[in-house]
């Protein structure tokens, strides 16, 4: 037992074919690069391709004995890769040939006819059209394990061969599947492993509307998904995803009660997508890749290979020796299926290489622009947080700390302490840190504004932004306000922290003079919330000049 210990490796699939197995090379190309399979044959018979051969390839006690030859490197499951000899025996049979592969010491086991049962059910399939290679007995003895297994057996097409069952040509295997499908299919299934049916899949789809899928295929759908991969097929449904084509609405143009046909008649067909929820209108794409030659060619190969539309693109720089690359893309495909196409194109990249999500279309607008918006629109700080959570596309922006888990960016303020922004979809970028603390230092170089009011009586007041020097006018208006009032100390400091708080600058209020006569500013709260607090000149209570003070707190001063 000592050659069966070694750690198991999800990068091994342990196979066992028949005898007579002859598609070596196209198994292999559902399999990811970095993968490998480990392959045994069950002994030699001398008997026909028919039932009884099905029930001698499948004996367990052998297929155990097989298992054990391909458990040495370690693999992280071993399939059994023959469609009849899974299903001859009915759900029982197929049952017991998992249990012998994992009494070998297999850690999962999975068989070509449990991978289509599997298969069905991830793609809500309970009516099943059928094209086999076999003769009639076997090909109902695979209707009869379908019927066992809750899908309904619709319409069948066998093509009665009793041996060399390799040499059929992928021409011949497409015409058993229009022959087999049926308006009631739901999809239609190819069944043997010796049936060559990799290239054919994909057009068979989109002749016929509905998935195809293979022997082959689901055995390696099922096998690698047991060992954490995903299969590489492009435009297979099971493999890549469904695709969602456009559809004809037809569209009544008739308004009520017209009888004659007029210009609105003429184009009554308009194009939509499938009735649901559908793939969303616009993705943004962030993928990491390597700085090198070709890794872009790879990426955009992707979006074109699943009909996308690249209508925007900038480059990150992360670190030496990757980039992130961000795109928005169109064209009606679903994130989860250009997520996978992208990983298969980058050769298995890890879970944060690459992310698909929905995206705002306001995000079309250059970058550039949509900076200069954010910073016109920010007013206070609360306004440029907002405008730089925006930018960053972060889901929490401010000074004090942020949740745990989350990814961090740390910028630099032009005054006041450093300004954290945090997300938990990506890690930021240095590009990224770039445009933020570019956007606060241009948010903080919007120029004061200025306001002028009118008092009821005709008096003129100007309100503007605190410079931060005013603490003894201040302190003048203060003890004019406390006059008579208990006495109360104050420093230069709380002055100073009153005129330019956390918040941004306090207002000041003016007389045509110049007399200080009135303060606003937000102060922070334990809360995190700023308060507003209001001085007001004692001549000026009752004006209605506080609400006109408070009003401006937060937004800037408006003219």
């Amino acid at each position: 037992m000592g050659e069966l210990s070694s750690p198991r490796d999800r990068d091994r699939v342990g196979v066992v074919v028949p005898y007579d197995f002859a598609l070596d090379r196209e198994m292999w190309r559902w399999v990811p690069e970095r993968v490998t399979l480990h392959v045994t044959r069950t002994p030699f018979v001398a008997t026909p391709a028919d039932a009884a051969q099905a029930r001698l390839i499948s004996d367990p006690a052998m297929v155990r004995r097989a298992a054990r030859d391909v458990l040495t490197p370690g693999p992280a499951v071993v399939a059994y890769s023959c469609t009849s000899g899974s299903f001859v025996g009915g759900v029982a049979g197929e049952a017991a040939l998992r249990d012998a592969v994992l009494a070998a010491g297999a850690p999962a086991a999975v068989t070509t006819a449990g991978s289509l049962v599997a298969a069905c059910a991830e793609l809500g399939v309970t009516r099943l059209a059928v094209a086999t290679p076999y003769v009639d007995d076997l090909t109902g003895l695979l209707a009869d394990f379908l019927a066992g297994s809750g899908v309904e057996t619709v319409a069948r097409h066998g093509l009665g061969l009793l041996g060399h069952i390799w040499t059929t040509s992928p021409e011949q295997v497409a015409a058993a599947v229009r022959a087999a499908d049926h308006p009631d299919a739901q999809a239609v299934f190819v069944s043997c492993t010796n049936l060559p049916t990799y290239d054919a899949i994909a057009a068979l789809e989109r002749e016929l509307g509905k998935p195809v899928l293979t022997a082959n295929q689901v055995t390696m759908w099922a096998a690698l998904r047991a060992a954490g991969h995903s299969a590489v097929g492009p435009g297979q449904t099971l493999v890549d995803g469904p695709s969602v084509p456009p559809v004809l609405r037809v569209v009544d143009a008739a308004a009520p009660g017209r009888t004659d046909p007029g210009p609105a008649d003429l184009d009554p067909v308009v194009l939509a997508t499938a009735a649901g929820p559908g793939p969303a209108p616009l993705l943004k794409v962030r993928v990491r890749l390597p700085d090198e030659s070709g890794a872009l060619a790879r990426l955009t190969a992707a979006v074109a290979e699943v009909g996308g539309n690249i209508l925007s693109l900038s480059v990150h720089g992360r670190d030496a020796g990757t980039v992130v690359d961000e795109m928005l893309v169109g064209g009606g495909v679903t994130a989860d299926r250009l997520s996978r196409v992208i990983r298969r194109r980058l050769r298995g990249s890890g879970p944060d290489t690459v992310q698909v999500t929905p995206a705002d279309p306001h995000e079309l607008v250059d970058g550039p622009t949509r900076a200069l918006d954010l910073v016109a629109a920010a007013r206070g700080r609360d306004g440029l947080f907002d405008g730089l959570a925006a930018l960053l596309h972060a889901d929490e922006v401010g000074t004090g700390p942020v949740a745990a888990g989350m990814h961090v960016l740390e910028l630099t303020a032009p005054a006041g302490p450093p300004v954290l922004a945090a997300r938990d979809w990506a890690p930021f970028t240095v590009t990224e840190r770039a445009r933020g603390e570019a956007f606060l230092r241009a948010g903080a170089a919007t120029p004061p504004l200025r306001a002028t009011v009118l008092l009821p009586g005709g008096a003129e007041l100007v309100a503007e932004p605190a410079a931060g020097e005013e603490t003894a006018e201040l302190d003048v208006l203060l003890r004019t306000c406390l006059a008579g009032e208990p006495a109360v100390d104050w420093t230069a400091a709380d002055l100073a922290g009153l005129l330019a708080p956390v918040a941004g600058p306090a207002l000041l209020l003016r007389t045509a003079a110049g007399d200080l006569v009135g303060v606003a500013a937000l102060l922070g709260t334990d809360t995190g919330v700023p308060e507003p607090v209001v001085v007001l000149h004692p001549c000026l209570r009752g004006a209605g000049v506080g609400r006109w003070l408070r009003g401006r707190l937060g937004s800037g001063v408006a003219a």
